[in-house]
C-alpha cells in the first residue's frame, strides 16, 4: 500500500491538490473477515441474520370505524319533545360536528289518528246537510267526500226498481221494488271515498247528504226503535244490547261503530224476525237494515 500526491489543474487559473492511497489487492479483506470487538456481534452478521431468520408478527390491529355523534340528534329530539308538549312549535338545531353536511332541517311530527265518528260537541257547528233532487235515472255528482256522513234517500211513490249506488266502498246501498225511505251511513272504511251516486228510479227522488250531528237518529238514553233502514247515535255506556225484529221478511242486519275504539262489527245478519242479546259497546254508530219494526234497548 502507497500514496501518490499531485496537482490538477482545472483549466480556470485553479489547482485542486490530489492525494489517492493506492491499496494491493491482497490488503482488501471481506468484511465478515474483520473481527468485532469482544462483546459486539458483527455488523453484518447481524443484518444477515435479521434477514433470514422469521419475523415476529405484529398483534393484530382492529379495524378503524368512524363513530357519528348520536348526541345532537338525542338533545335535538328531547328538545323537540319539551317544545312541543309546552305548546311551542321549532325546529330543533343540532349542536356539534357531524360527518355528513346538513342537507336540511327536520321538525317531527307527531300525530294521533282520530277515530271516523267523534260524539257530536258544541265547538264547532256543523255543516248544512246537502240535498239533491231529480226524477228518473240520474247520476249525481257530490265532489270527493271522504268523511263519515250519513246519507238519506227517499222515493216515496217511485215504482218498479228503485237502486241506488256509490262509487265508494258501500257500492249498492239500497235495491228495493217499490217506494223508499232510509238511512245509510258511507265512508266507515279508512282512506274511503266517494265522489258520486248513480239513481235508478220510477219517481221523484230526493238526496240528502250530512254529518252524524246533523243526519243520525239522537238516542241520547240509549234506547232506539224505528222501522226500515236507519242510522242511530247510540248513547249511554252500557255494554249489551237486547235487539229485536219483527212484521218484516227481507233481511235484518245491524252494524255497530265504536266511538270509544273505532271498531265496527256486524252484530245480526239475518232473515225475518229476531230477539235476542248481544255485546254492544256504547256509545256507539249504529247502521239497522231492515224492512220491518226493530229495536235497540242496551243494558
Amino acid at each position: 500500500m502507497g500514496s501518490v500526491s499531485g496537482i490538477v489543474s482545472t483549466g480556470d487559473h485553479a489547482t485542486n491538490i490530489q492525494h489517492v492511497t493506492v491499496v494491493s489487492a491482497e490488503a482488501l479483506v471481506a468484511p465478515e473477515a474483520v473481527s468485532a470487538p469482544a462483546g459486539l456481534p458483527s455488523a453484518v452478521a447481524q443484518a444477515g441474520a435479521d434477514l433470514t431468520s422469521p419475523t415476529t408478527p405484529l398483534p393484530d390491529q382492529p379495524p378503524q370505524v368512524r363513530v357519528r355523534k348520536r348526541l345532537p340528534w338525542i338533545i335535538g329530539g328531547v328538545a323537540a319533545v319539551v317544545m312541543l308538549c309546552c305548546g311551542i312549535c321549532a325546529v330543533p338545531t343540532l349542536i356539534g360536528d357531524t360527518d355528513e353536511p346538513a342537507v336540511g332541517s327536520v321538525s317531527p311530527s307527531f300525530s294521533v289518528s282520530p277515530s271516523r265518528a267523534s260524539a257530536p260537541t258544541s265547538a264547532a257547528p256543523a255543516p248544512k246537510p246537502k240535498v239533491y233532487s231529480g226524477r228518473g235515472d240520474d247520476v249525481v255528482k257530490v265532489g270527493e267526500l271522504t268523511e263519515l256522513l250519513v246519507v238519506k234517500f227517499s222515493c216515496p211513490r217511485c215504482t218498479r226498481n228503485t237502486v241506488l249506488k256509490s262509487d265508494g266502498p258501500e257500492t249498492l246501498m239500497v235495491n228495493e221494488i217499490g217506494s223508499y225511505t232510509g238511512k245509510m251511513w258511507i265512508n266507515l272504511e279508512d282512506d274511503a271515498l266517494t265522489t258520486q251516486f248513480e239513481v235508478e228510479a220510477r219517481g221523484d227522488w230526493t238526496l240528502t247528504i250530512g254529518t252524524i250531528e246533523k243526519m243520525a237518529t239522537k238516542a241520547t238514553l240509549g234506547k232506539a226503535t224505528g222501522r226500515g233502514d236507519d242510522v242511530i247515535l247510540l248513547g249511554g255506556d252500557a255494554d249489551a244490547a237486547r235487539i229485536t225484529h219483527s212484521k218484516g221478511q227481507s233481511n235484518f242486519v245491524v252494524k255497530i261503530y265504536s266511538l270509544d275504539t273505532g271498531v265496527d262489527d256486524l252484530l245480526v245478519n239475518e232473515i225475518g224476525g229476531y230477539a235476542g242479546t248481544l255485546p254492544l259497546q256504547a256509545p256507539a254508530l249504529v247502521q239497522v237494515t231492515a224492512i220491518g219494526i226493530w229495536s235497540i234497548s242496551p243494558h
